[in-house]
């Protein structure tokens, strides 16, 4: 080798050398800074972080999560619950007002189901999931009940993005135990995403590099919902439309078993629990079950 070919070879060597301690000295800082964030919820760091940062980093966050951030932060004093679940919506649903993918719509992307299973109006005429803080209120109990079930924010917030059926065929299809990242590198379900969404948004929340209520463009992104009563049948979808599935609701009656109610309605008892996320199957007089039709 002559000598200009050698000095080639040495540079080229320098530079990925230097490149690589670069990248490793990023990935070090930023890990540190998420283990300095970590309260009730673990942020591990994972390279997938990186291009995600650099896609929201100096971001305009919408108008709506600037006008209802107070308001998110005291729902979630309230219940007790992390104040980072605030930057949920935003890892979800981009705070999109028009936000609706399959059955899921609104700023937390809720499910037909889960909104009408916590009391939302859901119909040809409204949809409660537009509202900021009447879908917030839900979104918080039903993210609050998963808690309860699983002791875990992550297994709370993956079934929140995907469901708790998804969670557990995930748990199952695993066969272990799966840290964190896992999800997200064996595609254990759907949606996983959220993960690096919510870390992402997190950190670059608390560092002060997601600008909120800066944005004067007049997209759909940084529209403000409108009130409910406001909604009309042109502006939202029938849910059993949006869904695929038609929905009813039956309102248990004295005596009434839930495996007398499932033999009525042609399905199984085990759907029933699923569709109304229940523990058990014990069910009270004047409770309304949610029922999906064949």
């Amino acid at each position: 080798m002559n000598f200009k070919a050698l000095v080639v070879v040495l540079s080229l060597s320098f530079c990925l050398t230097a490149n690589n301690c670069c990248v490793s000295s990023d990935a070090n800082a930023i890990s540190k800074e998420l283990k300095t964030m970590e309260k009730d919820i673990p942020l591990p760091y994972h390279e997938a972080l990186e291009k995600k940062m650099k896609q929201l980093a100096d971001k305009n966050l919408p108008k709506t999560f600037s006008k209802y951030e107070a308001f998110i932060d005291s729902a979630l004093l309230q219940r007790n619950m992390p104040l980072e679940l605030k930057y949920l919506p935003y890892a979800l649903s981009g705070m999109k007002a028009d936000y609706r993918v399959g059955d899921r719509c609104g700023y937390w992307a809720l499910p037909t189901l889960v909104g009408m299973h916590y009391g939302l109006s859901i119909d040809g005429k409204q949809d409660e999931r537009l509202s900021v803080k009447i879908a917030t209120l839900a979104a918080l109990d039903y993210l609050n009940d998963l808690h309860k079930k699983y002791n875990d924010w992550w297994y709370s917030i993956l079934a929140f993005a995907n469901s708790p059926t998804s969670l557990s065929h995930a748990l199952i299809h695993y066969g272990a135990e799966p840290e964190l990242w896992d999800f997200y590198e064996q595609h254990l379900m759907p949606n996983t995403n959220v993960i690096a969404d919510f870390i992402a948004c997190v950190y670059l929340g608390n560092e002060g590099r997601l600008k909120s209520g800066t944005n004067t463009a007049t997209s759909s992104e940084t529209k403000v919902a409108e009130p409910v009563e406001a909604l009309t049948e042109q502006n939202i979808e029938d849910p059993s439309t949006s869904s695929g599935t038609p929905v009813k609701q039956h309102i248990i009656k004295k005596g009434e078993t839930l495996s007398g109610i499932a033999v009525k309605h042609h399905v199984t008892v085990e759907e029933l629990m699923e569709w109304n996320h229940l523990e058990s199957d014990k069910i009270l007089e004047g409770n309304t079950l949610i029922i999906k039709q064949k």
